[in-house]
């Protein structure tokens, strides 16, 4: 499957969408070696724990969390997302793991992928996962959302919740969040990693206006 293209880095530039797994990243793989395990599951459980502890939500000017396609002053950020002036807005742009493993900022997207991009440093399948998330009984749509999903030593395939900070969270089983039998609902339209790209096109065109912000 083809894999798209898209312009929300940080300073408009044009990337592949699997360029945001950076696989070869020389300061990602000197994290990736610090994370010592004995079996695969183990290194999932310590690369969790790693980017929960290390990697925080941001926060508005106001210290509220904030993921807004447009952001205002964000007082964490030494002025990398600022605008000109504090009242002007600034386009958000996602960041690459290297930068978020840096700032030890980011939003779903950002942490997301750093996660991914972790795990497969240690050669392990994982994906950066796009999607929604819904409450379950009401299918009210809560907000579209990112996260990484990973495939246990025994076959299961778990989702990694990667905006929990500072305490990591419980891996949890696909079948039952993608399945309704959560409180929570992810409906999942978009898998990638570093080499390959898949996508739900009915939940593509489903959300799209959601994605590009054309409510």
């Amino acid at each position: 499957m083809k894999v798209p293209t898209v312009n929300f880095s940080l300073f408009g530039e044009e990337w592949l969408i699997t360029d945001y797994i950076q696989v070869s990243n020389p300061q990602l793989r000197r994290i990736a070696k610090k994370i010592k395990a004995k079996n695969r599951d183990e290194v999932i459980l310590k690369i969790v724990e790693w980017v929960a502890e290390n990697i925080e939500y941001p926060l508005d000017y106001r210290g509220r969390p904030n993921a807004a396609q447009y952001a205002k002053k964000f007082k964490w950020f030494d002025g990398v997302y600022l605008a000109e002036t504090p009242d002007e807005l600034r386009r958000y742009g996602w960041l690459f793991p290297n930068q978020t493993a840096t700032i030890r900022k980011g939003i779903c997207f950002d942490s997301a992928c750093l996660c991914t991009t972790l795990l497969r440093i240690k050669r392990i399948p994982a994906w950066t996962v796009l999607g929604a998330v819904l409450r379950t009984k009401s299918k009210r749509f809560l907000g579209l959302h990112a996260w990484t999903e990973a495939k246990m030593e025994n076959g299961t395939r778990v989702v990694i919740e990667t905006t929990v900070h500072p305490h990591p969270p419980e891996l949890i089983k696909t079948s039952q969040i993608y399945n309704g039998r959560l409180p929570i609902t992810y409906d999942p339209f978009a898998w990638f990693n570093e080499s390959e790209w898949k996508e739900d096109k009915e939940k593509v065109a489903l959300y799209e206006g959601m994605i590009l912000g054309k409510q």
